[in-house]
């Protein structure tokens, strides 16, 4: 059999970079965009025994972990996306194994190539099948990595828990991309939020954590929580990277809006956000409720891409009627009792914002119950004497101070 160069001098390679424990020099071996793997497939050929080259590696869970890659490369350009799936799935429990034995982070290079490599190929599979079982695969690797990544208890400078956060972020992005991951998933992720703060841990994935975690907290309806995450990742993530804010402005536009918090207008021009936020803040501003879920519906698409549009449209009304009642209250402020409210002037502003001139009494003392049962308002409705006593201190507490329901 005649020996292929290329084979050979990639097998010598990877067997130096595993016996001096080099992890960036596997990572630059052990790569999984197209690109390269296709350089690589077309330099090896079907006849090629790769077990006669990989049986020069002495290491016998190196000399596995080479195989099956060196098959999954030959195999990729002509697989189908779910056997290709399979084989990468098939890598990760080998290196999660080797990963289990090796001390020190050394091989974290790698695990960040196979982690993105693994929602990638996910992502392939899904999209040739319209099945989420390649996610529910992905998920199930990513924690197993995590795992052991979270269960090393030395140092974190010397410690692999340095990679947690970035296979936590990837475990929740998926929870959030499909229904494939199971809760459990993401709470085992929720455990690396003790590395948030650590400085061992790469910027990047710091960022990357934050922004997805409070992405999962918008979903969970944690919105305070999700407001922190948010913020964090915003402050944390360098200025230079002008697009990775503005997608992370987005959820945070929605977490501070629904915490009473608008943005001024100079922060939406400086990143360049779509008009429907401006719209969104001024009819918010205003208590213009019509007009909000008109913008909401006109836009559809852009808030429903980023799973926004419902969390908008039934979170963001109690909060546009309590600045209109703080309207109705500010107009009542000459009168003897100022705090006290007429139902009649309550309803025909609550017609006026909505829209909806049908609008009765009962929907309005509703309205008000929920407010004040929330505590978004405080007061008393006497419903006899259809009247609102608002309270004579403080009738509207800052949105941000009420309600902050903590994650479990």
């Amino acid at each position: 059999m005649d020996s292929n160069p290329i084979l050979q001098a990639f097998v010598t390679s990877v067997n130096l970079a595993f016996a001096s424990n080099n992890g960036v020099a596997l990572s630059k071996l052990f790569v999984f965009d197209d690109y390269p793997i296709s350089t690589l497939a077309s330099r090896i050929h079907a006849s090629d025994d790769l077990d006669y080259y990989t049986a020069d590696i002495a290491d016998g869970m190196h000399a596995q972990i080479t195989l099956k890659y060196l098959d999954y490369v030959r195999d990729r350009p002509t697989a189908q996306a779910t056997s290709s799936h399979a084989q990468l799935c098939h890598i990760a429990e080998l290196f999660t194994a080797q990963l289990t034995l090796a001390s020190g982070p050394w091989l974290l290079p790698v695990m960040r190539s196979v982690a993105r490599a693994l929602c990638a190929s996910a992502q392939r599979a899904h999209a040739a099948t319209q099945d989420a079982t390649a996610f529910t695969q992905s998920a199930t690797r990513l924690l197993q990595l995590l795992i052991v990544l979270l269960g090393d208890s030395a140092p974190t400078a010397s410690s692999k828990r340095q990679g947690a956060l970035m296979v936590a972020a990837l475990l929740l992005r998926i929870s959030l991309r499909t229904n494939a991951a199971p809760g459990a998933y993401a709470g085992k992720a929720l455990e690396a939020q003790g590395l948030q703060t650590d400085p061992e841990v790469p910027m990047r994935d710091r960022v990357s954590f934050s922004y997805w975690l409070g992405r999962y907290y918008l979903t969970c309806y944690y919105i305070e929580a999700a407001r922190t995450q948010l913020d964090r990742a915003f402050a944390m993530c360098p200025p230079w990277h002008y697009h990775n804010k503005r997608v992370i402005l987005r959820h945070l536009f929605v977490a501070n809006l629904l915490r009473g918090r608008l943005p001024h207008s100079a922060l939406l021009q400086k990143y360049d956000l779509e008009p429907a936020y401006y719209q969104l803040v001024n009819c918010f501003r205003h208590g213009n409720l019509a007009r909000f879920q008109q913008t909401l519906a006109d836009n559809m698409e852009l808030f429903r891409s980023q799973g926004h549009f419902l969390l908008l449209l039934e979170r963001s009304k109690l909060l546009i009627f309590r600045n209109v009642l703080r309207k109705v209250r500010l107009l009542n402020q000459n009168a003897e009792r100022s705090n006290v409210l007429q139902y009649a002037d309550v309803l025909a502003a609550f017609r006026l914002a909505a829209a909806a001139p049908d609008m009765d009494l009962l929907e309005m003392e509703a309205i008000l119950a929920s407010m004040i049962s929330q505590k978004l308002v405080l007061g008393y409705l006497f419903h006899h004497q259809r009247l609102v006593n608002l309270s004579r201190k403080t009738a509207f507490p800052e949105i941000a101070h009420v309600g902050q329901t903590r994650p479990r």
